[in-house]
């Protein structure tokens, strides 16, 4: 029998992401199990960091620590029950390598995503984020479609 304990969120704060959550709070709900809500923020790029102080590399990376925090709170508060546990996590990185790190570092036993990519131009060259996660991941892992 499929039993849920753990459950896997990836989100980019977007109206899908949001789908995908509220399918996880349903699905935690009935096995009784926990969410952890991920958000993967691109990597610093180098270049960019040349031309900047350290002050405000400092600066900025506190801004978008904070902003990422309150999506978090604002996209929880829409979806989450009393009952359910929902832990967020925030990693740097390239999105579906930081999810598949992820759903080993956490154990989990589901993977609920949404369906779309940002562009379609990274669907062609590059292939979306939630092909490669379901191609490669060790898990289940429920597609959210809009």
């Amino acid at each position: 029998m499929f039993n849920v304990k753990k459950i896997l969120v990836p989100t980019d704060f977007s109206e899908a992401s949001d789908k995908a959550l509220k399918k996880a709070v349903d699905i935690a709900e009935a096995f009784n199990a926990e969410i952890i809500l991920l958000h993967v923020k691109m990597m610093d790029v180098a270049i960019i960091e040349q031309y900047l102080s350290e002050e405000l590399i400092k600066e900025l990376n506190e801004a978008t620590m904070k902003d990422i925090n309150e999506k978090f709170n604002a996209q929880i508060s829409k979806y989450s029950k009393p009952n359910i546990k929902i832990t967020t996590t925030i990693k740097e990185g390239v999105s579906y390598n930081e999810i598949l790190k992820a759903e080993i570092e956490y154990d989990v036993d589901l993977i609920v995503i949404a369906s779309h990519s940002k562009t379609l131009f990274e669907d062609v060259f590059f292939g979306s984020t939630t092909e490669k996660v379901v191609r490669r991941s060790k898990k289940s892992v429920l597609v959210v479609r809009d």
